[in-house]
């Protein structure tokens, strides 16, 4: 499944797998739903250089005012591309 293959690419530090599986939690496809895995994987494709997942980080963080975090999130999505 799409759930396992981007799991195995995940725990290699894959970047498009962590935001992949953050969808995938985000809209409990093929898993459950789950808030906390969700941010997790975001997280860790933010770090390895995905910008989208830097741009998700930007909404979250500014959905829940913390406009310092949020703009530093958007700076550095800005700047990935």
């Amino acid at each position: 499944t799409a759930f396992e293959h981007w799991t195995k690419a995940a725990e290699s530090g894959d970047a498009l797998a962590h935001y992949s599986l953050s969808l995938l939690y985000e809209k409990g496809e093929g898993v459950e739903k789950d808030e906390k895995r969700e941010l997790f994987h975001l997280v860790e494709a933010a770090i390895a250089g995905h910008p989208e997942a830097r741009h998700e980080l930007a909404v979250n963080e500014g959905v829940n005012d913390k406009i310092d975090r949020s703009v530093k999130h958007w700076i550095i999505a800005a700047n990935l591309g």
